[in-house]
């Protein structure tokens, strides 16, 4: 740690760390009013309504294009560099996506479409995989932490993230292009067009990306095959304000991305002496993998948004509608280990699930708000959402099955999966906010919801009735908050906020190898609903004129039911009357967790052309006197008889526990940020910037000897230069400057095949699988600019 310190150190003192102007782009109609409220540089829509971001009582960051152009940010995940305990990633297969906040974690496997995170695109609640699979042409990012809901959209425990695309302007006309070019050969190029139809009335803005590369630059030395990720997106936007204080917009976004690649492993006996050597030493630092057929997926996305916003007598009405289709196509191998001798049938060797989702959403908000103040008072909020999903999923499971030993093939069982369901949500919410003088405020909120959710499973056309649902649930949250403004430059606010979210829905397809479901998985299968209260103290203030800012709070947040997603768990099957063992990747139980934490933030102008600024989050979550799903088996896959001697006759084993991290991400991370910039003359500008992230150690989860990961730091540096009116800009960057290597998670055991062996157990590899940090990536970005950006 003491080097951790130094190398942040000298990171600081080679070029001071700055922040992004966190400042939305408001439209040009209110261009007057942004420059008032951006004094501070800081401008926000948190209470759906414009904020200096140092008057909003909760802790809320927003990352703009300015900023993600400045850093070279190209894939959404890459936000959480920005963003100290937001923690990013999406599964190999491209389906599953996984965030963390607040030492919270949120995995599609065990929230389904109600994580504890929300995911916002132009205000309209989505699946998070959309804003995963690519990111262009947008205006802001803003991320809110704690218990949301009483607001606008979805009741979402730990926070939520809204990504907003660039509107047209209705006043210039313009057009931009930016290209960015890596040593690996990597190209990204993303342009738009605005064209104002009617001058201050219509106008069209089209924008688009194409994004070829390596992927996770993997390499197998099974197959000679490259990885590649090719994005391609294209977004249309109207703007359109037919009559004084009527504005409507609408967009369609396509987006298609497809991955060939090979997940990365390391030799089993590295992190555990115990085991026997592999075949051929593999290191974390060689990234390579040992697959023999490619995993590939595709994703093919669809999003209509549509909105309106008219005043009238000091209110506002908006409406947010959205209509979202997705297609996942997904190839995952089943022997990621290459535990399968060469010499077995070529479908043995390329077995693998195949799956094909469909899915369709629709969202529907209605939102009366006041404009101006009731009675010089009072603001406030009330509206409606309706929304609709339909998610089928079909999976055709292919398992090798063998007689007694791999030796002795007998057989290629395919399996034929449907899940079928949706879930169906209608809520209302209001809040309402008392100012009492200038100086003091207080505000309480309310939603109540009524959710539906609904689905069948079919194993090779036989319904699997364990797995039926039809639930209809009923909950109400609250918020209230207090701020106080003992001055014009320190405010001190209390909040406290209540939460829900319906249990997982998704084990009853993770548990289809089973057609008879009994006993304790059974009484997994439909988890109970999650509830929390939140409990948050904190200041914001400015100091030096306004040249430093300081902020900084706590929280103390309770789970009870939390959904937690115990991976890779070992249960006994039975195909055609023969036991065996298979292995559930996910399965989500409720489990009580709480998590404390403090967030600080720190923004200093050194000079008019040196900003420096840094944030720090320090959470901690954890599971305790909980019974979770386990494996017993002394790190081996077991015997179905082993098994069964584990479990006392189950079809899983549990465990209890305590002090079970509820998040995998390091406790500790901070963000330092700076630009330094320099006039060359009256045409040219040259700047120098640089990101920093610090990770603490994090023990991870304690059933896994192997996945704790030890502290470090990655350093991202920039320099270039631009004109002073931002019409076009070159530059260099290096990120991961000191390519730094660190394994970031570690399978529990070694990988089995998938495969099914009569009277015996999977065959099991030499290798685990695991991921890393990326190496340094070294490249340039060129931006030009002419009219309105």
């Amino acid at each position: 740690m003491r080097k951790l310190r130094k190398l942040a150190l000298a990171s600081i003192s080679l070029v001071a760390l700055a922040g992004p102007a966190w400042a939305q782009d408001l439209p040009a109609k209110d261009a007057d009013q942004s420059a008032s409220l951006a004094e501070d540089g800081i401008v926000v829509t948190a209470r759906r309504r414009d904020e200096d971001r140092q008057d909003v009582p909760l802790v809320v960051q927003a990352v703009t294009a300015q900023d993600l152009g400045k850093l070279n940010i190209r894939e959404f995940r890459d936000v959480q560099s920005l963003v100290p305990g937001l923690t990013l990633a999406s599964d190999t297969n491209g389906i599953g996506n996984r965030a963390t906040l607040r030492g919270i974690a949120y995995d599609v496997n065990a929230s389904g479409n109600n994580g504890t995170i929300e995911f916002y695109f132009n205000e309209a609640p989505i699946s998070a995989g959309l804003l995963f699979q690519s990111m262009f042409d947008v205006s802001q990012i803003e991320v809110l932490r704690g218990p949301q809901g009483t607001l606008r959209g979805r009741a979402s425990p730990s926070g939520s993230i809204t990504v907003m695309s660039r509107k047209p302007d209705l006043g210039e006309a313009g057009a931009s292009m930016t290209g960015t070019l890596n040593t690996w050969g990597d190209t990204n190029l993303q342009a738009a067009l605005n064209v104002p139809v009617i001058r201050d009335m219509l106008a069209v803005r089209v924008a688009g990306v194409i994004d070829e590369n390596d992927d996770n630059r993997v390499r197998s030395i099974n197959n000679s095959l490259k990885p590649t990720r090719r994005t391609r997106g294209i977004r249309a936007s109207v703007r359109f304000d037919p009559i004084e204080n009527l504005t409507l917009n609408g967009s369609y976004t396509h987006t298609l991305r497809k991955v060939s690649d090979f997940l990365q492993v390391e030799s089993g006996n590295l992190a555990n002496p115990a085991l026997a050597p592999s075949p051929i030493l593999i290191r974390p630092e060689d990234r390579q993998a040992v697959l023999r057929v490619a995993n590939r997926f595709r994703q093919d996305f669809q999003v209509f948004n549509w909105s309106g916003q008219y005043r009238f007598l000091g209110q506002k009405l908006d409406y947010v509608g959205s209509h979202n289709i997705q297609k996942y196509f997904a190839f995952a191998p089943n022997d990621l280990g290459a535990a399968l001798p060469s010499t077995a049938p070529a479908n043995f060797l390329g077995a693998a699930q195949v799956s094909d989702v469909n899915g369709k959403q629709t969202n529907h908000e209605v939102r009366l708000s006041s404009d101006e103040r009731v009675a010089g008072i009072f603001d406030y909020v009330i509206g409606a959402l309706w929304n609709k999903l339909d998610n089928p999923t079909s999976l055709d499971v292919q398992t090798p099955v063998f007689a007694g030993s791999t030796a002795n093939p007998l057989l290629f069982n395919r399996t034929a999966v449907l899940r079928t369901g949706g879930s169906r949500e209608r809520s209302f919410f209001a809040n309402l906010t008392a100012h009492l003088g200038e100086d003091t405020e207080i505000s309480g909120g309310i939603r109540r919801i009524r959710y539906r959710s609904f689905g069948g499973l079919l194993t090779n056309g036989v319904a699997v009735a364990a797995a039926n649902e039809d639930r209809t649930l009923h909950a109400t949250i609250f918020s209230a908050s207090a701020k106080h403004n003992f001055t014009r430059d320190l405010m001190v606010y209390a909040n406290f906020g209540t939460s829900w979210r319906p249990g997982s829905a998704s084990n009853a397809i993770q548990t289809r190898g089973q057609s008879n479901i009994t006993g304790t998985l059974a009484a997994f299968l439909f988890p109970e609903p999650e509830k929390s209260k939140s409990y948050e103290l904190g200041f914001k203030s400015t100091w030096f004129d306004g040249r430093l800012r300081l902020n900084a709070d706590v929280f103390h947040q309770t789970f009870d039911n939390f959904g937690y997603a115990a991976p890779n768990i070992f249960y006994l099957t039975n195909t055609g009357g023969v036991q065996g063992v298979g292995t559930i990747t996910t399965l989500a139980v409720g489990v009580p967790a709480k998590v404390d934490g403090v967030e600080a933030e720190i923004g200093f102008k050194i000079l008019p052309n040196w900003d420096l600024s840094g944030t720090a989050a320090y959470s901690k979550g954890t599971i305790s006197n909980a019974t979770i799903p386990c494996n017993k088996y002394g790190g081996v896959v077991p015997t179905p008889a082993q098994l069964l001697a584990a479990t006392g006759g189950e079809q899983i084993a549990t465990c209890n526990v305590s002090n079970l991290r509820a998040g995998t991400s390091a406790p500790f991370v901070a963000t330092l940020q700076s630009e330094y910039t320099a006039s060359l003359g009256p045409s040219l500008d040259g700047y120098v910037r640089a990101l920093a992230n610090i990770y603490g150690s994090s023990l991870n989860d304690p059933t896994n000897a192997f996945d704790d990961v030890k502290s470090y730091a990655l350093i991202n540096l920039y320099a270039g230069l631009r004109a002073p009116d931002g019409s076009w800009e070159v530059g260099v960057f290096a990120k991961n400057l000191l390519d730094t290597d660190r394994v970031l998670t570690r399978n529990a055991t070694t990988s089995t095949s998938g495969s099914s062996v009569a009277g015996g157990v999977p065959p099991v590899s030499a290798y685990r699988v695991i991921s890393m940090t990326a190496p340094r990536e070294i490249g340039i970005t060129g931006r030009f600019a002419i009219g309105s950006r």
